[in-house]
C-alpha cells in the first residue's frame, strides 16, 4: 500500500514538472510556408536618443527578400517603463535605456536598436540674484539656450516640445471654441508652473527648475535694474541687476514665433509665465518688453515664445 502511494506521489511530482515546462505560447503558422522565404530583418536606426518624456520615434523595419510571403514583425521592448512601441513607433515613457527589437514570425530573425533617455544634467546656471529676500533662483539662460544671449528655444504655451510651425491647428487644443472646454487639458489649471505635463523645464531639467509665475517675474522686475544693453554674443536685451548684491543675469529679445516666422528678434521679447489669461481660456499670461516698455500682456496660447527657468532654493 505504502509502495502504490510512492508512486502515485513520483507520478503526480512528474505530472506537475513536465506541465511548468510545457511551452504555453499559442503556435503562430507561418503564413504560406511554401512561398519565398524569409532571410533576414534591417532595422533603418541602431539608436535612437530621448530628450523629453512622451517623444516618439519611428523605426522602419525592411524583411529580406522584398517578396516574402510572411512579412509580419512582432515589436518588442526590453523595458516598457522607459521606452514603448507599437508597430514601430517607439514613444519615451521614462529616464532609462532600452533595446528595441522587431523579429520575423518566419524564421525568427531579428534586428535591435538601442534607446537612450538620459536625464539632463543641468549645469551651474542658478543665479541668487534677490538673495535671502527670494524662496527661488533664476536661471543664467533661457531654457533651451547655452548662452545669456542665446534666444533658446520656443514653446507654445503648455506644451513641451518645440515646433517650426506655431498655430491653432499644430496646438495641443486645436480649435479656439475648446478652450475652456472639457476638450482642454489645461482647462482648469490655475498655474502650470512645475507640472511635468505641461511645463518643459520641469520635465526636462528637473531638480526644482520650473517656469516662473508672473508674480515671480514681477517681484524681479520690482526688486532689480533693468539695462538695455548688447550681450557678449551681440544680442540685445537687458541687464537685471540688484544693486544691494550686485548680481545679475541678461535676458535677451527673443521675438516670438506666429505660424512659421520668428518675429521681432532683436526688438522684442516675448516670455511665457506659467498662468493663464485671466477670464480668457484661449490666451496665457506673458512678459513682454522692448527698449522703451517693460509690461505683461496676454497673447494667444499657440503662439512659440522663450522661457527663463527658476529653480526653488
Amino acid at each position: 500500500m505504502k509502495r502504490t502511494t510512492y508512486i502515485l506521489a513520483a507520478i503526480s511530482l512528474f505530472a506537475v514538472v513536465f506541465s511548468c515546462n510545457k511551452k504555453t505560447e499559442p503556435y503562430v503558422p507561418v503564413l504560406n510556408p511554401d512561398g519565398v522565404k524569409v532571410t533576414g530583418i534591417t532595422l533603418d536606426k541602431t539608436s535612437i536618443k530621448f530628450t523629453e518624456k512622451k517623444q516618439t520615434a519611428l523605426l522602419t523595419a525592411t524583411i529580406a527578400p522584398a517578396d516574402a510571403a510572411d512579412a509580419r514583425i512582432l515589436w518588442k521592448s526590453s523595458d516598457e517603463n522607459v521606452a514603448k512601441v507599437s508597430n514601430g513607433v517607439v514613444e519615451s515613457v521614462d529616464y532609462g535605456v532600452a533595446v528595441i527589437t522587431a523579429s520575423t514570425y518566419a524564421g525568427g530573425f531579428s534586428a535591435s536598436c538601442a534607446v537612450d533617455f538620459s536625464k539632463v544634467t543641468v549645469d551651474s546656471r542658478a543665479i541668487d540674484i534677490l538673495g535671502t529676500s527670494s524662496p527661488i533662483y533664476w536661471s543664467s539662460v533661457n531654457y533651451g539656450a547655452e548662452n545669456p544671449g542665446d534666444f533658446g528655444a520656443y514653446l507654445s504655451w503648455g506644451e513641451i516640445i518645440p515646433k517650426s510651425n506655431y498655430t491653432w491647428d499644430t496646438y495641443m487644443v486645436p480649435f479656439v471654441s475648446w478652450c475652456g472646454t472639457d476638450k482642454d487639458p489645461l482647462a482648469n489649471e490655475a498655474t502650470i508652473s512645475g507640472e511635468e505635463d505641461y511645463d518643459v523645464v520641469a520635465a526636462r531639467w528637473g531638480d526644482g527648475w520650473r517656469m516662473p509665475t508672473a508674480a515671480e517675474i514681477a517681484t524681479l522686475v520690482s526688486k532689480t535694474v533693468w539695462t538695455w544693453k548688447a550681450s557678449e554674443e551681440g544680442t540685445y536685451g537687458y541687464e537685471v541687476k540688484n544693486p544691494s548684491n550686485g548680481k545679475s543675469i541678461f535676458i535677451p529679445v527673443a521675438g516670438y514665433y506666429d505660424d512659421d516666422v520668428l518675429a521681432h528678434a532683436g526688438a522684442k521679447g516675448r516670455y511665457w509665465t506659467a498662468n493663464p489669461a485671466a477670464g480668457n481660456a484661449y490666451s496665457a499670461t506673458s512678459f513682454d518688453f522692448s527698449s522703451d516698455a517693460i509690461d505683461f500682456d496676454e497673447h494667444s496660447r499657440y503662439m512659440g515664445f522663450t522661457i527663463r527657468p527658476v529653480k526653488d532654493k
